[in-house]
Protein backbone atom coordinates (compact mmCIF):
# COMPACT_ATOMS: atom_id res chain seq x y z
CA UNK A 1 0.00 0.00 0.00
CA UNK A 2 1.01 3.17 -0.90
CA UNK A 3 0.41 6.69 -0.17
CA UNK A 4 -2.20 7.95 -2.77
CA UNK A 5 -1.00 10.65 -5.30
CA UNK A 6 -3.25 12.55 -7.73
CA UNK A 7 -2.81 11.36 -11.36
CA UNK A 8 -1.10 13.89 -13.24
CA UNK A 9 -4.47 14.20 -15.60
CA UNK A 10 -6.66 14.94 -12.45
CA UNK A 11 -9.19 18.21 -13.17
CA UNK A 12 -11.00 20.32 -10.58
CA UNK A 13 -13.18 23.48 -10.23
CA UNK A 14 -12.39 26.66 -8.65
CA UNK A 15 -13.32 27.39 -5.08
CA UNK A 16 -14.76 30.29 -3.69
CA UNK A 17 -13.58 32.04 -0.32
CA UNK A 18 -16.77 31.53 2.31
CA UNK A 19 -17.91 28.57 3.48
CA UNK A 20 -21.58 28.75 1.73
CA UNK A 21 -19.93 29.10 -1.52
CA UNK A 22 -17.42 25.84 -0.91
CA UNK A 23 -19.36 22.92 -1.51
CA UNK A 24 -16.73 20.08 -1.53
CA UNK A 25 -13.03 19.29 -3.19
CA UNK A 26 -12.91 15.58 -3.26
CA UNK A 27 -9.96 13.04 -3.88
CA UNK A 28 -11.72 9.88 -5.36
CA UNK A 29 -10.21 6.92 -4.74
CA UNK A 30 -10.36 4.87 -7.97
CA UNK A 31 -8.92 1.77 -7.07
CA UNK A 32 -4.96 1.22 -8.58
CA UNK A 33 -5.72 2.07 -12.40
CA UNK A 34 -6.03 5.90 -10.97
CA UNK A 35 -7.71 8.50 -9.44
CA UNK A 36 -9.79 11.82 -10.12
CA UNK A 37 -10.14 14.88 -8.11
CA UNK A 38 -13.22 16.81 -8.14
CA UNK A 39 -13.27 19.91 -7.33
CA UNK A 40 -16.99 21.80 -7.32
CA UNK A 41 -17.73 25.47 -6.05
CA UNK A 42 -21.80 25.45 -5.53
CA UNK A 43 -22.21 29.40 -5.01
CA UNK A 44 -25.39 30.77 -5.25
CA UNK A 45 -26.16 30.20 -9.21
CA UNK A 46 -23.32 29.05 -10.25
CA UNK A 47 -22.24 25.60 -12.04
CA UNK A 48 -19.74 23.78 -11.27
CA UNK A 49 -16.06 24.87 -13.42
CA UNK A 50 -13.77 22.67 -14.23
CA UNK A 51 -10.10 23.44 -13.93
CA UNK A 52 -6.79 21.62 -14.10
CA UNK A 53 -6.48 20.68 -10.36
CA UNK A 54 -3.26 22.46 -10.29
CA UNK A 55 -4.92 25.90 -10.41
CA UNK A 56 -7.89 24.80 -8.28
CA UNK A 57 -4.87 23.96 -5.22
CA UNK A 58 -3.21 26.95 -5.75
CA UNK A 59 -5.93 29.27 -5.82
CA UNK A 60 -7.25 27.51 -2.51
CA UNK A 61 -4.50 27.40 -0.87
CA UNK A 62 -3.18 30.76 -1.56
CA UNK A 63 -5.91 31.72 0.90
CA UNK A 64 -5.89 31.14 4.04
CA UNK A 65 -8.72 28.51 5.59
CA UNK A 66 -9.92 27.69 2.48
CA UNK A 67 -11.69 24.46 2.77
CA UNK A 68 -9.84 21.77 1.50
CA UNK A 69 -11.62 18.56 1.47
CA UNK A 70 -9.63 15.20 0.49
CA UNK A 71 -12.83 13.04 0.48
CA UNK A 72 -10.95 9.25 0.35
CA UNK A 73 -14.47 7.91 -0.59
CA UNK A 74 -16.88 9.54 -2.74
CA UNK A 75 -19.64 10.74 -0.61
CA UNK A 76 -22.10 12.41 -3.12
CA UNK A 77 -24.88 10.25 -4.56
CA UNK A 78 -24.43 7.39 -2.24
CA UNK A 79 -25.91 4.60 -3.49
CA UNK A 80 -29.08 2.91 -0.91
CA UNK A 81 -27.04 0.38 1.06
CA UNK A 82 -23.39 2.30 0.40
CA UNK A 83 -21.43 1.95 4.07
CA UNK A 84 -22.49 4.98 6.68
CA UNK A 85 -19.76 8.02 5.97
CA UNK A 86 -18.85 10.48 8.53
CA UNK A 87 -15.84 13.39 8.54
CA UNK A 88 -12.71 14.14 10.01
CA UNK A 89 -11.33 17.35 10.80
CA UNK A 90 -7.37 18.41 10.36
CA UNK A 91 -5.77 22.23 10.64
CA UNK A 92 -2.30 22.59 9.63
CA UNK A 93 -0.14 25.10 7.74
CA UNK A 94 -0.15 24.04 3.93
CA UNK A 95 0.82 27.36 2.88
CA UNK A 96 3.66 29.64 4.13
CA UNK A 97 7.00 28.65 5.44
CA UNK A 98 5.28 25.79 7.63
CA UNK A 99 4.25 24.06 4.10
CA UNK A 100 6.32 20.69 4.89
CA UNK A 101 4.90 20.58 8.55
CA UNK A 102 1.41 20.68 6.70
CA UNK A 103 2.08 18.21 4.36
CA UNK A 104 3.69 15.75 6.03
CA UNK A 105 0.98 15.79 8.30
CA UNK A 106 -1.59 15.73 5.49
CA UNK A 107 0.37 12.39 4.57
CA UNK A 108 0.82 10.46 7.44
CA UNK A 109 -3.16 11.29 8.41
CA UNK A 110 -4.16 10.21 4.54
CA UNK A 111 -2.63 7.03 5.09
CA UNK A 112 -4.06 6.27 8.23
CA UNK A 113 -7.32 7.03 6.83
CA UNK A 114 -6.60 5.06 3.65
CA UNK A 115 -6.09 2.16 5.60
CA UNK A 116 -8.69 2.34 7.47
CA UNK A 117 -11.11 2.29 4.26
CA UNK A 118 -10.19 0.18 2.63
CA UNK A 119 -10.68 -2.30 5.66
CA UNK A 120 -13.83 -3.74 6.78
CA UNK A 121 -14.20 -1.19 9.49
CA UNK A 122 -16.70 1.46 9.63
CA UNK A 123 -18.23 4.17 9.52
CA UNK A 124 -16.09 5.11 6.55
CA UNK A 125 -14.47 8.09 6.93
CA UNK A 126 -13.93 11.07 4.77
CA UNK A 127 -10.91 14.30 5.70
CA UNK A 128 -12.08 18.14 5.81
CA UNK A 129 -8.36 19.71 6.42
CA UNK A 130 -8.22 23.43 6.54
CA UNK A 131 -5.11 25.40 5.83
CA UNK A 132 -4.38 27.46 8.86
CA UNK A 133 -1.15 29.71 7.27
CA UNK A 134 0.51 29.09 10.27
CA UNK A 135 -0.95 32.22 11.86
CA UNK A 136 -2.24 32.21 15.00
CA UNK A 137 -5.81 34.29 13.95
CA UNK A 138 -6.85 32.42 11.29
CA UNK A 139 -6.99 29.50 13.02
CA UNK A 140 -8.75 30.54 15.46
CA UNK A 141 -11.41 30.94 12.69
CA UNK A 142 -11.20 27.68 11.40
CA UNK A 143 -13.09 25.47 14.21
CA UNK A 144 -16.11 27.00 13.28
CA UNK A 145 -15.71 26.24 9.45
CA UNK A 146 -15.12 22.74 10.37
CA UNK A 147 -18.28 22.65 12.76
CA UNK A 148 -20.52 24.38 9.72
CA UNK A 149 -20.34 20.28 8.43
CA UNK A 150 -22.64 18.55 11.00
CA UNK A 151 -20.83 15.46 9.87
CA UNK A 152 -17.37 16.31 10.95
CA UNK A 153 -17.43 14.34 14.56
CA UNK A 154 -13.82 15.42 15.27
CA UNK A 155 -10.75 17.05 14.52
CA UNK A 156 -6.84 16.97 14.35
CA UNK A 157 -4.32 20.01 15.36
CA UNK A 158 -3.07 22.50 14.19
CA UNK A 159 0.33 21.03 14.61
CA UNK A 160 1.86 24.16 15.74
CA UNK A 161 2.20 25.55 19.19
CA UNK A 162 0.91 29.35 18.61
CA UNK A 163 -1.97 27.65 16.24
CA UNK A 164 -3.18 24.87 19.00
CA UNK A 165 -2.81 27.68 21.79
CA UNK A 166 -5.25 29.52 19.55
CA UNK A 167 -7.81 27.65 18.05
CA UNK A 168 -8.53 25.57 21.54
CA UNK A 169 -11.07 27.94 22.68
CA UNK A 170 -12.71 28.07 19.00
CA UNK A 171 -13.04 24.39 19.03
CA UNK A 172 -14.43 24.29 22.57
CA UNK A 173 -17.29 26.99 21.73
CA UNK A 174 -17.77 25.48 18.69
CA UNK A 175 -18.66 21.84 20.99
CA UNK A 176 -16.13 20.59 18.35
CA UNK A 177 -14.05 17.87 19.77
CA UNK A 178 -10.28 18.01 18.76
CA UNK A 179 -7.23 15.80 19.54
CA UNK A 180 -4.26 18.21 19.28
CA UNK A 181 -1.21 17.49 17.72
CA UNK A 182 0.75 20.34 19.90
CA UNK A 183 1.26 20.88 23.50
CA UNK A 184 -1.12 22.46 25.90
CA UNK A 185 -1.45 23.80 29.07
CA UNK A 186 -2.94 21.09 31.38
CA UNK A 187 -5.73 23.04 32.75
CA UNK A 188 -7.36 22.95 29.01
CA UNK A 189 -10.54 22.24 29.71
CA UNK A 190 -13.02 19.18 27.95
CA UNK A 191 -13.61 18.11 24.96
CA UNK A 192 -9.82 18.39 24.31
CA UNK A 193 -7.19 15.47 24.17
CA UNK A 194 -3.93 16.79 24.02
CA UNK A 195 -2.23 14.17 22.43
CA UNK A 196 1.36 15.67 22.07
CA UNK A 197 1.62 16.10 25.41
CA UNK A 198 0.72 19.24 27.65
CA UNK A 199 3.44 22.13 28.29
CA UNK A 200 3.97 21.34 31.98
CA UNK A 201 4.92 17.40 30.64
CA UNK A 202 7.16 19.38 28.23
CA UNK A 203 8.96 21.34 30.36
CA UNK A 204 9.48 18.49 33.01
CA UNK A 205 10.76 16.55 30.01
CA UNK A 206 13.62 19.40 29.25
CA UNK A 207 13.78 20.53 32.91
CA UNK A 208 17.84 18.89 33.13
CA UNK A 209 18.79 20.77 30.25
CA UNK A 210 16.58 23.85 30.33
CA UNK A 211 16.05 24.68 33.88
CA UNK A 212 14.09 27.62 34.84
CA UNK A 213 13.16 28.13 31.38
CA UNK A 214 9.69 29.62 30.62
CA UNK A 215 7.34 28.23 27.92
CA UNK A 216 6.83 30.80 25.78
CA UNK A 217 4.83 31.14 22.34
CA UNK A 218 4.91 34.90 21.25
CA UNK A 219 7.65 37.52 21.29
CA UNK A 220 9.38 39.20 22.86
CA UNK A 221 11.70 36.97 24.92
CA UNK A 222 13.11 38.46 27.55
CA UNK A 223 14.36 35.64 29.51
CA UNK A 224 15.30 31.58 29.10
CA UNK A 225 12.94 30.42 27.32
CA UNK A 226 11.29 27.13 26.20
CA UNK A 227 10.51 28.14 22.56
CA UNK A 228 6.52 26.97 21.53
CA UNK A 229 5.78 29.10 18.88
CA UNK A 230 6.66 29.98 15.16
CA UNK A 231 10.17 28.74 13.45
CA UNK A 232 11.34 32.08 12.58
CA UNK A 233 11.23 33.88 16.11
CA UNK A 234 12.87 30.48 17.23
CA UNK A 235 15.51 31.07 14.70
CA UNK A 236 16.08 35.02 15.20
CA UNK A 237 16.72 34.00 18.74
CA UNK A 238 18.92 31.14 18.08
CA UNK A 239 21.27 33.38 15.87
CA UNK A 240 21.64 36.31 17.92
CA UNK A 241 20.91 35.38 21.40
CA UNK A 242 21.22 31.29 21.72
CA UNK A 243 21.71 31.25 25.44
CA UNK A 244 17.94 32.72 25.89
CA UNK A 245 16.79 29.60 24.46
CA UNK A 246 18.62 26.44 24.76
CA UNK A 247 15.72 24.22 24.27
CA UNK A 248 12.32 23.85 22.10
CA UNK A 249 9.29 22.13 21.19
CA UNK A 250 8.89 20.16 17.68
CA UNK A 251 8.96 23.62 16.04
CA UNK A 252 12.97 22.88 15.85
CA UNK A 253 12.41 19.86 14.02
CA UNK A 254 10.90 22.22 11.03
CA UNK A 255 12.59 22.83 8.23
CA UNK A 256 11.22 26.44 7.96
CA UNK A 257 13.70 26.74 11.20
CA UNK A 258 16.78 24.88 9.81
CA UNK A 259 16.71 27.15 7.06
CA UNK A 260 16.63 30.28 8.65
CA UNK A 261 18.95 29.18 11.45
CA UNK A 262 21.53 27.80 9.54
CA UNK A 263 24.72 26.61 11.72
CA UNK A 264 22.80 28.53 15.21
CA UNK A 265 20.17 25.11 14.87
CA UNK A 266 23.58 22.83 15.78
CA UNK A 267 23.37 21.50 19.29
CA UNK A 268 19.52 22.83 19.95
CA UNK A 269 17.46 20.31 22.13
CA UNK A 270 14.19 19.64 21.86
CA UNK A 271 11.28 17.44 23.32
CA UNK A 272 8.56 16.44 21.23
CA UNK A 273 5.36 13.54 21.92
CA UNK A 274 5.57 10.48 19.16
CA UNK A 275 4.74 6.74 19.77
CA UNK A 276 7.62 4.64 20.28
CA UNK A 277 7.09 2.99 17.32
CA UNK A 278 5.66 3.06 13.83
CA UNK A 279 4.17 0.06 11.88
CA UNK A 280 6.30 -0.91 9.34
CA UNK A 281 3.94 -0.35 6.36
CA UNK A 282 3.15 3.53 7.40
CA UNK A 283 6.66 4.06 7.68
CA UNK A 284 7.56 2.38 3.93
CA UNK A 285 4.42 4.57 2.58
CA UNK A 286 5.89 7.93 3.85
CA UNK A 287 9.37 7.34 2.94
CA UNK A 288 8.15 6.12 -0.83
CA UNK A 289 6.08 9.53 -0.90
CA UNK A 290 8.03 12.11 0.56
CA UNK A 291 11.55 10.87 -0.28
CA UNK A 292 12.55 10.60 3.60
CA UNK A 293 11.37 8.23 6.89
CA UNK A 294 8.36 9.55 8.85
CA UNK A 295 9.59 12.69 11.00
CA UNK A 296 8.23 12.53 14.97
CA UNK A 297 5.08 14.92 13.98
CA UNK A 298 4.20 12.20 11.18
CA UNK A 299 4.31 9.75 13.35
CA UNK A 300 2.32 11.89 16.22
CA UNK A 301 -0.18 12.37 13.39
CA UNK A 302 -0.71 8.61 12.31
CA UNK A 303 -1.14 7.71 15.65
CA UNK A 304 -3.36 10.58 16.68
CA UNK A 305 -5.45 9.83 13.19
CA UNK A 306 -5.88 6.17 14.55
CA UNK A 307 -7.39 7.17 18.10
CA UNK A 308 -10.05 9.18 16.08
CA UNK A 309 -10.99 6.79 14.38
CA UNK A 310 -11.06 4.24 17.12
CA UNK A 311 -13.48 7.11 19.15
CA UNK A 312 -15.40 7.73 15.44
CA UNK A 313 -16.07 3.83 15.80
CA UNK A 314 -17.64 3.83 19.16
CA UNK A 315 -19.50 6.95 18.90
CA UNK A 316 -21.60 8.66 16.39
CA UNK A 317 -21.73 12.32 17.89
CA UNK A 318 -19.27 15.26 18.65
CA UNK A 319 -20.94 15.39 22.61
CA UNK A 320 -20.33 11.10 23.11
CA UNK A 321 -16.77 11.74 21.44
CA UNK A 322 -15.66 15.08 23.69
CA UNK A 323 -17.11 12.65 26.58
CA UNK A 324 -15.00 10.16 25.69
CA UNK A 325 -11.91 12.53 25.18
CA UNK A 326 -10.20 11.79 28.45
CA UNK A 327 -9.75 7.82 27.63
CA UNK A 328 -7.04 9.28 24.85
CA UNK A 329 -3.83 8.05 25.78
CA UNK A 330 -1.06 10.43 25.06
CA UNK A 331 2.06 8.93 23.74
CA UNK A 332 5.83 9.81 25.56
CA UNK A 333 7.70 12.88 25.11
CA UNK A 334 11.09 12.08 24.05
CA UNK A 335 14.22 14.39 23.50
CA UNK A 336 15.91 15.05 20.03
CA UNK A 337 19.02 17.43 19.63
CA UNK A 338 19.90 19.19 15.83
CA UNK A 339 23.23 18.42 14.53
CA UNK A 340 24.59 18.52 11.73
CA UNK A 341 21.88 19.20 9.83
CA UNK A 342 19.93 16.33 10.90
CA UNK A 343 16.85 17.17 12.52
CA UNK A 344 16.08 14.76 14.64
CA UNK A 345 18.89 12.82 16.88
CA UNK A 346 17.28 10.83 19.51
CA UNK A 347 18.55 12.18 22.97
CA UNK A 348 18.89 10.38 26.24
CA UNK A 349 16.11 11.37 28.20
Amino acid sequence: MSLPKPAPSTWATSSATSPEDIFCLKLLLLGNDGRKTLCASHGRGSEPRLRPEGACLARTMRRGGILLVLLLLTAACRPQGAPEVVKLGLIAPFEGPSRPLGYDTLAAVRFRLQQWNESSAEPKVELVALNDDGSPDLAARLPAQLAVDPEVLVALGPPQGQTALAAVQSFQTQALPVISLAPLPEAVGAGVAPYAGTVEEVQRSLAQRASGAIAAWQAPITTTTLWLGDPLTLAEERRLRPELVPAAGAVAGEEAFAAWAGPAANGLVWAAAAPETSPDAFVAAFAQATGAPPNPQARLAYAATGEALKLISEHRSRAAIAAAMNRVASPSIHLFVRQDGRCCQPLGN
